[in-house]
This record gives structure tokens, sequence and C-alpha cells, in this order.
């Protein structure tokens, strides 16, 4: 698999070259949040008005009260819960992409415990708040109105809750075929599952681990003797990434869609090329939607330099949704092809079911 083209080849020196396309994938997801997140900052998305309806209110206002507690006493409890899951979902999104964004340019540095300490509360925890606030939104605003701390107890919180909040909001969401609440749980937070990250978070987090699937060895603290040229951790977490950040997109579209979000094309765009590209990189067998690019936009995969039709394969995938850029098999030339632009000019409904 060929690299996107995203990030420049300096930074990605570190990190095997039949990597480098999946590491730029998981970049591309957390960039796909900030600059959502930035556009409906910047565009007042999830902003709330409301009328001052009585002179009651007036007088309330201009009172030293807390709007939250104006708002419960006018009857506004809907204004409320709006204002405060919007203010939560932005708040908890940049908090997290800022962890995210420096845990992957650890692992481009092979910082390994760095990177894997610092992925630990955005995907344990925040992605678990994130689920609750998508799964029920009624439910979560009363807990951080009443019971805070309810909200990340994990006596509460068993491997069975967890499943089923992930599953709940997994049901919420659009483009969720590729994703099931047993992966994701046994991805994130189950230490039994030594392939998955939940185990690594714990010993990259804590030199002493007691619990007997990841117990510390003698003569050893965990990760410090890890050595850094291996590359045995690039082979083993780049698809886990992309699921965990995935799920996470898929959960910020469905929270911004219920802010007032009402570009649809926009929202399609970012499901299909995150989807397609996951498809290309980390399935086995023909990907579903490079099909539907080739049955679809045929007319359209032609090469500027010789003419020739192009037939999208597999390995050029991510490269196209992504990077923009398509090479001819014919006489290799390489060129932009604008695809967010065309597939925003096709009314398609095919994550809308």
């Amino acid at each position: 698999m060929q690299r996107i083209g995203l990030i420049n080849e300096e930074r990605l020196k570190n990190i095997p070259l039949s990597k480098q396309a999946a590491h730029e994938f998981c970049f591309f997801l957390h960039d796909c949040m900030a600059r959502t997140l930035v556009d409906i900052e910047k565009n007042g998305v999830g902003d709330v008005k409301f009328s001052l309806e009585s002179d009651e209110d007036n007088r309330l206002i201009h009172q030293d009260i807390h709007i939250f507690d104006f708002l419960e006493r006018t009857g506004r409890n809907n204004i409320e819960k709006r204002i405060v899951i919007n203010h939560v979902t932005k708040a908890l999104y940049s908090d997290m992409l800022h962890f995210i964004y420096e845990a992957m340019i650890a692992l481009e540095k092979r910082k390994f415990s760095v990177a894997f300490s610092l992925l630990r509360k955005p995907l344990k925890e925040g992605l678990l708040i994130a689920a609750q606030i998508c799964a029920n939104e009624e439910e979560f605003f009363n807990n951080i109105k009443y019971d805070t701390l309810t909200i990340l107890d994990y006596r509460r919180l068993n491997h069975v809750e967890k499943k089923k909040i992930i599953s709940d909001a997994i049901s919420k969401c659009h483009g969720k075929s590729f994703i099931d609440s047993d992966k994701v749980f046994d991805i994130i937070y189950d230490r039994q599952n030594f392939s998955g990250l939940g185990s690594i978070f714990d010993k990259a987090t804590h030199y002493i681990t007691e619990y007997k699937h990841i117990r510390t060895e003698n003569y050893n603290l965990n990760f410090i003797f890890k050595n850094p040229l291996e590359n045995d951790i690039y082979y083993n977490i780049y698809d886990k990434l992309a699921i965990a950040f995935l799920f996470l997109n898929l959960i910020f579209i469905e929270l911004i869609k219920r802010m007032g979000h009402s570009n649809r094309k926009y929202i399609n765009w970012l499901i299909f090329t995150s989807i397609a590209s996951f498809e290309s990189l980390f399935l086995k067998g023909r990907p579903k939607l490079v099909n539907y690019v080739n049955s679809h936009f045929n007319t359209f995969l032609v090469c500027p330099n010789c003419q020739s039709n192009i037939k999208l394969k597999k390995k050029d995938a991510p490269r196209l949704f992504i990077g923009e850029m398509l090479d001819c098999s014919q006489c290799g030339f390489s060129h932009h092809f604008p695809f967010e632009w065309l597939l925003s000019k096709i009314d398609f409904e095919i994550f809308d079911s």
C-alpha cells in the first residue's frame, strides 16, 4: 500500500513503509474531527438562543442567577439540556483530539510508552463518555447535572454495561456496518485480549501492573526496556486505532447533526471517504466502495494525459479518497482528481438507511 501523501516523508521515516498509509489514515481521522470542530465553532453550530417571554423572565435574568438555574426555574429544561450536551460534546472532543494528536506524533518518534499513555485517556474514558451522550442524551444529562461521578463509575460500568452503551451508540450512527460492540470492547477495554489496546494502555501508563493477564514480570518494569527499534508495535495497532478513531468520528457526526449541522453531503463525504479507505487498508477482499466508485464514476475516471480509462484498484483507493490523487496504469501519469467536489455533486443515500 503506497503512502497517501498527507504527511511528509521526513515525519514518516521511522514508521515501516508498509504501515505509513495506515498511520496517515489514522491522522486523517483525527484531522476530520479537528476540522469539523473548528468549523462548527466558527459558524456557531450548537449555539442555543431563547427569548425572554415575560416580565418575570426579565426580572430573573437581571438578577445574580446562573443561566442554568434560570432555565430550570422558567421551565426551559430542554434548552438547558441542549446547551449542556452541545458544550460538553465540543469541549470533550477538543480535549480528546489534543491527546490523540500528541500520541500520533509520539508514534512517529517511536516513543511507544508516551503514545499509549496519551491514547489511554481519550480511548478508554473519552470514547465511553461520547458513547453515553450518543446512546442516551437524557440519561447523560441527568447524570452530569445531578451525579457526575456516575458517568465513569466502574462499579456501574461493568463489561455488560459498557457493551450495551457502545451498542446503543452504534445503533444511532450511520455508516456503522464495519463495527460492532464486541469488537470495540475487545480492542479498548478487554485486558485479557493480548492483541488489543487495553493491556498496552495500562502497561504504558503504569510501571507495575498486578492484573494477572498483564502482570509485570520479575526483573522488569513495564515498557522501560522496550527496544524502540523494534517494529512489532506498528504491525499490531493501526487496524485497532482506525476502528476506535472511526467510531469516535461516527459518534461526532451524529452529535453535530443533533446540534444543527445540516450539510448532509459533507457528512456523507466524511463517512464515505473514511469507510472506503478503512475497507481498502484493513479488510480482506475487494472493498465494496471501490466497486461503487468504479461503477458510478467510471465516466470520470479518465487519464488527462493519455485518455485511457482508469479502473480504481484497492491499493490506490486511500490515495484517491483522502489525497485526491489518481495514477494511470497505462502511462504512469499521476494527477489530481477532485473526488470530494465530485461526490458533493451527487445525491446519494448509501449511509442514510
